[in-house]
């Protein structure tokens, strides 16, 4: 995604992992000629080793929004669930830049991160770009005598802005006909049923069709459904394509990143829409391969359908972006990385142990107190370099956040008559229980 241009995605659907705890989800995929099927499989468990050191940065200098949802994930439900929310967030990050301002994404999830892949959204798409959370709701055999059945997905509908494309799906009206009459008034005012030719009173028409809800009933697939290719967590077409049709039009491109057994990239081959698929398993050029040949109109040579490709498309929008806080950070000259303790140090060395924004000092030099932020923030253009570091007291680097310059600190601080207090500040420290 960080080689595709801004704004170019009018719908994005996708099904990723759900952090359900699953070492490994396997499966044989066969095609639909017969042959042989091979093994697909992929893990859906998180560890923060899964999680690339430059996400976490990126994440809590950029956005401290998300950064906050992640926490309180990692502290409420574990850091299972910490790792799980910050390696689907930076691919959320890219989700928003990439799409359209008129655009909208489909997220599949379900009970076990649901909640958490809610408030990752909110934070990122902005909880007024909340749409609807779509119930989609199934029938299955299940044992279970410990809890109520689990028979339904959730499916979390965000757009880009408050302006945004929808075809209101509607379905066959099957419900029963009301005996309602056609009235009015007559002369004297006296509401009256009103009568045809034949003397019997006239039935107001039913409509044929009426809007569907958020709550979908639509079977899963069968272990012997034509649509089965042996991808263990394999969706319907039905879903995918009531989804693509309600918030795109033909010739719209949809976008999956999760791309699986290629659902999507069927329902919008069938609807004429353009697509592009990403997916980690190496199978899945096969697969969509397969599946585009045997469900689709399309008759004519692989190549001419679709365009495979393994390295990341390079982007040619000039770099520029929707959105200023969602830049993408330049990637860093390879180095040895210095840890936040050792670049404590050396800011100390540099311009004392204090606090650079009230001029606290720590008791007994204790650097462990101090924070390390930058004197410009990122947000307006400032770098990673060393010399754009400064130490901060806590309190001083919760009021600075992003949006201030260290010289606009030390103003806000001598108006709010922080400066130099000592006993406001350790007080700070003992309310919030850190270091005693």
């Amino acid at each position: 995604m960080r080689g595709m241009n801004t704004e170019t995605v009018d719908l994005i659907a996708t099904d990723p992992p759900f952090n359900k705890g699953v070492k490994a989800f396997e499966g044989i995929v066969a095609a639909g000629t017969g042959k042989d099927g091979k093994k697909v499989s992929y893990k859906d468990t998180w560890t923060w080793g899964d999680v690339q050191a430059e996400w976490t940065e990126n994440i809590r200098e950029d956005h401290p929004n998300l950064h906050a949802v992640i926490q309180t994930a990692n502290a409420a439900a574990g850091e299972d669930m910490g790792a799980f929310l910050c390696w689907l967030g930076v691919r959320v990050l890219e989700m928003h830049r990439i799409l359209k301002s008129t655009g909208s994404l489909y997220l599949h999830c379900d009970h076990t991160a649901g909640a958490y892949i809610k408030a990752m959204l909110d934070a990122v798409f902005g909880r007024e770009n909340f749409r609807n959370e779509i119930v989609w709701a199934y029938k299955r055999w299940t044992a279970s005598k410990k809890a109520l059945p689990r028979l339904h997905d959730t499916i979390l509908w965000y757009t880009k802005t408050n302006v945004y494309r929808f075809n209101s799906p509607m379905i066959p009206n099957d419900q029963p006909n009301p005996s309602q009459y056609v009235s009015a008034k007559d002369a004297t005012g006296k509401t009256v049923t009103m009568k045809g030719a034949d003397g019997r009173p006239i039935k107001r028409a039913t409509a044929k069709e009426i809007a569907l809800g958020d709550w979908w009933e639509i079977p899963v697939l069968s272990p012997v459904s034509k649509e089965r290719t042996g991808y263990p967590t394999q969706k319907p077409l039905a879903l995918y394509k009531r989804i693509i049709e309600a918030s795109s039009n033909e010739g719209d491109l949809v976008f999956d990143p999760f791309a699986g057994c290629a659902t999507t990239c069927v329902a919008a081959e069938q609807l004429d829409r353009q697509w592009i698929a990403v997916d980690i398993n190496a199978e899945a050029e096969a697969v969509i391969k397969d599946r585009l040949q045997h469900e689709t109109r399309k008759s004519m040579a692989w190549n001419d359908v679709v365009t495979p490709f393994t390295q990341p498309p390079v982007r040619t929008d000039g770099g520029a972006v929707a959105a200023p806080e969602l830049v993408l950070v330049s990637p860093k000259a390879k180095g040895p990385r210095i840890s936040v303790r050792v670049l404590r140090e050396r800011l100390a060395a540099e311009d004392g142990p204090g606090c650079q924004g009230c001029g606290w000092e720590p008791p007994n030099g204790l650097l462990e107190y101090m924070e390390v932020d930058h004197r410009i923030p990122k947000s307006l253009g400032g770098k990673d370099a060393i010399g754009n570091r400064v130490l901060l007291c806590a309190p001083c680097n919760g009021v600075k956040g992003n949006k201030l310059t260290l010289a606009e600190l030390r103003l806000k601080r001598i108006e709010d008559g922080r400066m130099l207090n000592d006993a406001w500040t350790m007080d700070w420290y003992q309310k919030v229980g850190k270091f005693g």
